[in-house]
């Protein structure tokens, strides 16, 4: 869109005249375009000769006219004395413009208008009327009111009041106004734009202007307005000026394309705010979040270290709680074995004494029936040889009837034997329980382990004997150094909890043997109920029990666990839901200390 716009109301009513005013418009409209796209030298010199060529042809052709008619001399003159003016002022402006294109400001465009103004709507419209009408044409007078509504009507005065009005508003903002053509040559900078930038008012080119950005935003501004000169397209961004004497001033920029109607880039306008508080407070806010976040990180350290510690102190209590539970529960467990071995060992000696000569007496009437059975065996070969009437031999004959003398000599024998089996198991189960539950037997001591098991087997046998075959698959293991009373509890938890597993009648097998030199194991193999994945994960676990309420602690397994590992040795299970079970006990030939 030119910033002149023809209509009839510029038409004067000679028709190649007008052809030519409307020339001249277009000639205004070219020459502001050229200027404000930033065109090439040569483009602006060919349309300021186009002009001066149009003074030749179009004076040249309105004088010819005037001298053919019966024209006013005194008007012709001054007509003529225009032309003149006009053509002196554009030859000027040609000789400028080959030296300095930058010469060439608003001043020719308003020269311009003005000529338009008052010498087309005036002066040639007074020549029309007088060549038209043959009116003498220092009789015409032209209405200057119905000049003034013609400008008015006219683009050009108002993109004029509206570029002063915008230019004194931009003058008074606190705000960096300036306007760019489109080779971004700066055609407007207001004020406060010069007062920021510390330099004074006048001319500036884009080189002064990127020189004042600072160094490390430099680039990336530039690149910003050619990105928006591109894609013709607006644009914020923030940058610091470095004005010269001046402390950093942070702008932040807005920017858009200048676009003529034909679609081609005419420039940018912007306008930038000094945020330099705003950024300072920014600077200051981030130091404040940065000392409340370290305060925070170490604050959150020390918590940290403290709930660390707390935790640790927690865990010992815990673990240390755990053991003294054990610890407490083994030593209940071993007083109340201890109580009970005290017992049955008190039991044990008791029972041993009557059963000692229980057992010599024994011997002794087996020795005085076989002297009996000799005296009788000797009654009855004398009798024999007594006559038959012989009173004492028919008394002896009557006894030997009425007791069954044969019967007698032969049962009392079977009797005696059968009564000293009976005191020679009972003795063995009374030795075998004295040293199942021994409890001055707790140091180390080498022991027969095959032979721990037989005595176990022999105090649990009536727990055993309605549950399960024993069958046993000794491999005859050397006796070594052990705690041998603590691996009879184990053997004898093993064995009821292997009973207890059967629910009718199975087996239970016992195997011994070596692994390698060093190491040697009993296995306690049953073929119950067996046992599940969680069950066997809880099975050492203190008062971890199966068992109903009131049948069983939960102790046994957790304390034989324990004795093992005193032992330095280790316990495996093997089970299977409803295949029974399989405990393997392995111990270290050699105890280190």
């Amino acid at each position: 869109m030119g910033i002149l716009t023809w209509s009839d109301q510029l038409l004067v009513g000679i028709d190649s005249v007008d052809s030519q005013h409307r020339q001249l418009v277009n000639l205004i409209n070219r020459l502001d375009e050229v200027a404000a796209l930033g065109e090439d030298h040569h483009s602006l010199i060919e349309t300021v000769n186009e002009l001066v060529d149009y003074t030749v042809y179009h004076f040249q052709h309105e004088e010819e006219l005037m001298q053919n008619a019966d024209f006013n001399p005194d008007m012709f003159a001054k007509h003529c004395q225009q032309h003149q003016e006009f053509v002196d002022k554009m030859l000027r402006v040609q000789a400028d413009a080959k030296l300095d294109p930058t010469l060439l400001s608003k001043d020719l465009l308003d020269f311009l208008v003005d000529w338009l103004c008052h010498h087309i709507l005036k002066t040639d419209k007074l020549m029309a009327i007088s060549l038209n009408k043959g009116i003498d044409a220092a009789r015409i007078e032209i209405n200057r009111d119905e000049q003034v509504d013609i400008m008015h009507s006219n683009l050009y005065s108002a993109l004029r009041e509206s570029e002063d009005r915008f230019k004194e508003l931009a003058d008074n903002l606190q705000a960096l106004i300036w306007v760019t053509n489109a080779k971004h040559l700066p055609i407007f900078c207001n004020q406060f734009w010069f007062k920021t930038l510390g330099l004074p008012r006048g001319a500036v080119d884009m080189q002064q202007w990127l020189d004042a950005i600072h160094p490390e935003d430099r680039d990336r501004v530039s690149t910003a307005y050619q990105q928006a000169a591109a894609e013709l397209s607006k644009f914020e961004i923030q940058y610091r000026l470095c004005p010269a004497g001046g402390d950093i001033v942070w702008i932040l920029e807005t920017a858009v394309p200048r676009i003529r109607q034909n679609g081609k880039f005419a420039g940018l306008m912007g306008c930038g705010m000094n945020i330099t508080s705003q950024k300072k407070a920014e600077v200051a806010l981030a130091e404040i979040n940065l000392q409340l976040e370290q305060q925070v990180i170490q604050r959150t350290e020390a918590l940290t270290a403290a709930n660390t510690t707390l935790e640790i102190e927690k865990n010992q209590q815990t673990l240390l709680n755990s053991k003294l539970q054990e610890a407490q529960t083994h030593l209940i467990q071993s007083e109340k074995m201890a109580s009970i071995g005290q017992l049955a060992a008190g039991v044990a000696h008791e029972i041993n004494n009557p059963l000692g000569y229980i057992y010599s007496n024994l011997n002794n009437l087996k020795q005085y029936i076989q002297d009996l059975v000799q005296a009788a065996e000797l009654a009855e070969r004398l009798t024999q040889q007594l006559p038959a009437d012989n009173p004492d031999v028919a008394g002896f004959n009557q006894f030997k009837q009425s007791v069954d003398l044969q019967f007698l000599k032969e049962d009392a024998i079977d009797l005696v034997e059968e009564s000293l089996e009976g005191a020679s198991r009972a003795k063995k189960i009374v030795q075998d329980l004295r040293d199942f539950s021994r409890i001055d037997k707790q140091e180390r001591a080498v022991f027969d382990l095959e032979a721990g098991m037989d005595a176990t087997l022999n105090i649990v046998n009536n727990e055993l004997k309605y549950k399960a075959e024993i069958v046993k698959e000794y491999v005859g293991l050397k006796p070594f150094e052990c705690v041998g009373a603590q691996l009879n509890q184990v053997f004898m938890n093993l064995l009821v909890n292997a009973a207890q597993a059967i629910d009718e009648f199975g087996k239970i097998t016992i195997r011994t043997g070596y692994q390698d030199a060093d190491w040697l194991w009993v296995e306690v193999e049953d073929t119950g109920k067996g046992m599940s994945e969680a069950t066997k994960a809880k099975i050492f676990d203190p008062f971890f029990t199966t068992k109903p309420v009131g049948h069983g602690t939960g102790l046994g397994l957790s304390l034989s666990y324990k004795i093992i590992k005193d032992h330095q040795g280790r316990i495996e299970v093997d089970s299977q839901l409803d295949q029974g079970t399989r405990f393997r006990v392995y111990l270290p030939v050699l105890v280190s200390a």
